[in-house]
């Protein structure tokens, strides 16, 4: 079951990939919530309107005798006729497009980031002179990309994907915790919702999909534990060169 969940998982995986560029929107304290709440209530009505026709074009009974799992081509072609499938290929390749630009332009700025912060090489800290865009990380970000359409199936990259977004997303509200706890007084313009109930809640239920994850695809999880592991020596080289931090806490 849990290893099912990974593709839904990895199907709403996005949804805070605005939060990666909150330098750059304006007025985050009101935008940032707000572009969170409505992007994950409109896609997740999406879906749900998009399983509900499933349901009723291709009834349970008969989803198990459908091609490659195809449902939702056998839909279209049941209510469009021998275009439908067509209609949905065309669909599908435009929302790859639109989940591919989105993603690049997010996780491009985690590499930004990371460069500026003097955890990376410090050329992905360059940015455009003329779109005043992270153009060498982009380009990293693109390329590594590439590079992991070649390791496998499309299956096995949602897994192993969604497994390590999944880890690092428990990571992060982990954090949340800790700086709670260790900078209490840092100014918050805004403030988790339910702290500490719901962040804790995430925690062990993100946690126990992680284990399952585990247990049912050990070698596409274990591949995202290895790339994670991977990544932890150079963290570690980065951050023994960095000059140390100036207080976050701000002056009188």
């Amino acid at each position: 079951m849990a290893v099912a969940m990974s593709k839904a998982l990895f199907a709403y995986d996005a949804w805070n990939s605005i939060t990666f560029a909150a330098e750059e929107v304006k007025d985050p304290e009101t935008n940032l919530p707000r572009s969170l709440l409505l992007g994950t209530v409109g896609v997740t009505l999406v879906y749900c309107a998009a399983v509900a026709i499933y349901l009723y074009m291709v009834p349970i009974s008969e989803m198990f005798a459908v091609k490659d799992n195809r449902i939702a081509a056998e839909t279209a072609s049941r209510a469009l006729g021998a275009g439908g499938a067509a209609f949905i290929a065309g669909a599908i390749l435009i929302s790859t497009f639109g989940c591919v630009n989105g993603l690049t332009l997010a996780g491009a700025r985690v590499v930004y980031a990371m460069a500026r912060d003097g955890l990376f090489f410090p050329s992905a800290a360059v940015v455009h002179e003329r779109f005043r865009t992270p153009a060498r990380a982009l380009v990293l970000h693109g390329v590594v990309a590439g590079l992991l359409t070649l390791t496998g199936t499309y299956s096995d990259l949602i897994t192993l994907s969604a497994f390590s977004s999944l880890l690092f997303n428990v990571l992060t509200v982990i954090g949340l915790f800790v700086l709670r706890r260790t900078q209490a007084e840092l100014p918050r313009p805004y403030r988790a919702w339910g702290y500490p109930v719901l962040p804790g809640l995430y925690v062990l239920v993100a946690v126990f999909f992680l284990v399952y994850i585990l247990i049912g695809d050990p070698r596409n999880s274990g591949m995202g534990l290895l790339l994670t592991g991977v990544g932890l020596p150079a963290y570690l080289y980065w951050r023994g060169r960095r000059p140390a931090p100036a207080s976050l806490t701000p002056s009188p």
